[in-house]
Parts: structure tokens; C-alpha cells; sequence
């Protein structure tokens, strides 16, 4: 039975973007199924329900762990990272770790320096709790790498080390296509499986898009400032547009259902930013007549405009929604 896991990848996010992203391709060249926090730039309270329910559904938990802490949770005083860490293990889930050497920061500080690499960069560094942090780490499996290009074999050895190992240790759930429960023997016609294949490329560059553009972010954004440059809305039309052409459509009818439920979501986002924003100082404002912070309106201005942020906010709360939903529901939907 070809069992595919899901693996929750784990790190400080801008120093480490380029290490993610070949973890991300160790992940897919071992047949696997990355899941992780990509879509934001920055973990916050408000994102941690998700998160936990991520770490949950995955079989394994891999954090790739530079020279930072991360970004810390207010009421624990832990980052983010060793949050997701440690959530991990309370839920008997295995972790495993890539852990940066000291070399390969050090190459890489020198090809940046302007980039916060190591805890003693950041504005308040918090040296004790990542060394302790790091010690944890330590203390269970870990696989050093000293340039870049080792890490995705590492992170495809390490799996095939789990799989190899999940009868008689792990028992993963992971994920298994319907077709295989007909049966260890049964044939799986060599057309289907190519129809597959395409979905499987199809739905990884779609997900990779929505991330790399920053999509929740952007979204977020702009429901926090009422306001946002045009070239942000045509970003999220042109991804409509190009992913609406027939030759972007996926085979599984159910996954493109799916699809089509994100695409409409940011296609009524769009729409509703057109209709409720106008150009201002090189920007669009949301209704920027009856905005307080540029001339004084009345009660019933303030009213009108409060309303108007109102709906904006439910529609950038529901649209992030809709994204955080179909990069889960699309995986789910083509294993299952």
C-alpha cells in the first residue's frame, strides 16, 4: 500500500526561506506530502488554533533550525517554533530536526550581512532560551548539513528511515489514495495514474504561488490599514485569471471543486476592493472621505465608515479563510 505522510515543516521563517523551500522538495522527491505554516510570514495568537490542528493531522513534525529563536507567544514567553516543537511531542508525534551548522550561518552571514541570521542580531535577542531551546533539539533525531544542497537528501533519507520503520514503531495514519485500499494487488490503470500525477504538479505549484506571493499577508494587511497599492489587487486578479484557463484545471473533479471555491473567494475579494476603495496619494484608501485620520466627519460620517471597515474585515477574515481551507482540503482531497 503506498502509504504518503504528511510532514509539518518547522522554522523561523525570513532568515530560512530558501532552507524551507529545499525541505519542502526533499519532502516531495521521498513521495511525501509537506504541510507547514508558509502562508504567514509571522505566527501570531490569532493563528495558533490552525497550527495546532496542522501539527495534529501530520504524521511527523520537521523543524529546520537555524541561528534564531523566532518570534515569541506573548503569554509563554516561547517562540512560536519551539511551540510548534514542543506541541509535537506532547501528542506523541515524532519530530526531527535539520540544524544548521555553524559553518554554514557563518557562509551565509558573509554572503548577507544585513541578514539577522544569529539570535544576537535580532533588536531583543533571547540567547539563554535558544541555546535551551537547541538543547532540546538535540536530544532527539537531528541531521547536521553544512551547505544547502544537503538538505533535501537528508530530509529524504530521514523519511525513508520512518517509513521503514512504521510497521513495527510508528503505525502512521498517513495518506492513502482510495484506489490502493482495493487492494495490495490490484492494477491501477496507467492512464488514471498519469491524470494523477498531473493534479499532484498542478496542486504543488498552485500552493507554492499562494504562498510565495503572500497572499493571508497581503489580505491581512490590508484589512489592518484600509488601504493597498493597485499592483497588490492585480496580483490576486492575475492568479484568478491564469488559474481560471481551462489548461490550469485539475482531473479530480472533487479537487477542482475545491479549486474553484478559493478562485470565486479571491475573485469576490477583488471585486469588493474595487467597489469599495479610491485612489489616494498613489494608493487606494477604503472610502478615504469619511476617514477620521484625513479630514473630521461627523457622527453619521463615522458611522458609514465603521460599516464600511466592518465588512472589510469579514471579508478579509472569511477570503483568509477560504485559503488557509483549500491548501489543507485540496491535500486531503487528492490522497484520499
Amino acid at each position: 500500500m503506498n502509504k504518503k505522510l504528511q510532514v509539518f515543516v518547522s522554522s523561523t521563517y525570513l532568515d530560512l526561506k530558501d532552507e524551507r523551500q529545499k525541505a519542502v522538495e526533499g519532502i516531495l522527491r521521498a513521495g511525501h506530502i509537506p504541510a507547514g505554516m508558509e502562508l504567514f510570514t509571522a505566527a501570531s495568537k490569532s493563528q495558533w488554533q490552525v497550527i495546532e490542528e496542522w501539527i495534529k493531522e501530520s504524521d511527523i513534525l520537521m523543524l529546520i533550525l537555524g541561528g534564531k529563536y523566532g518570534s515569541i507567544e506573548p503569554e509563554t514567553g516561547k517562540s512560536y517554533t519551539q511551540l510548534e516543537y514542543e506541541f509535537a511531542m506532547k501528542h506523541k508525534i515524532p519530530v526531527f530536526s535539520i540544524v544548521l551548522n555553524e559553518q554554514y550561518l557563518i557562509n551565509k552571514k558573509s554572503a548577507d550581512i544585513s541578514l539577522e541570521l544569529f539570535e544576537r542580531d535580532v533588536r531583543e535577542p533571547n540567547v539563554k532560551k535558544y541555546n535551551d531551546f537547541k538543547k532540546l533539539v538535540l536530544s532527539n533525531l537531528v541531521k547536521f548539513v553544512e551547505n544547502i544542497s544537503e538538505i533535501a537528501t537528508e530530509v529524504s533519507y530521514s523519511l525513508q528511515e520512518f517509513v521503514r520503520k512504521d510497521k513495527t514503531e510508528y503505525h502512521f495514519r498517513g495518506w492513502v489514495r482510495s484506489t490502493d485500499l482495493e487492494g495490495e494487488n490490484s492494477v491501477k490503470p496507467q492512464q488514471n495514474q498519469k491524470l494523477f500525477e498531473l493534479d499532484e504538479t498542478l496542486l504543488s505549484e498552485v500552493i507554492n504561488k499562494v504562498e510565495q506571493e503572500y497572499f493571508v499577508d497581503i489580505i491581512g494587511q490590508i484589512s489592518t490599514y484600509c488601504s493597498y497599492e493597485s499592483k497588490t489587487r492585480e496580483m490576486i486578479d492575475d492568479f484568478v485569471y491564469v488559474y481560471s484557463r481551462p489548461t490550469k484545471k485539475f482531473f479530480n473533479e472533487e479537487l477542482q471543486k475545491v479549486f474553484s471555491k478559493l478562485l470565486k473567494a479571491l475573485d469576490d475579494y477583488t471585486n469588493h476592493l474595487v467597489t469599495n476603495f479610491f485612489p489616494k496619494n498613489n494608493r487606494l484608501y477604503l472610502y478615504p472621505e469619511l476617514n477620521i485620520d484625513y479630514q473630521w466627519v461627523g457622527d453619521e460620517g463615522r458611522q458609514l465608515y465603521d460599516k464600511h471597515y466592518r465588512k472589510l474585515s469579514e471579508f478579509s477574515r472569511d477570503t483568509i479563510k477560504e485559503i488557509i481551507n483549500f491548501v489543507h482540503d485540496s491535500r486531503v482531497t487528492l490522497y484520499q
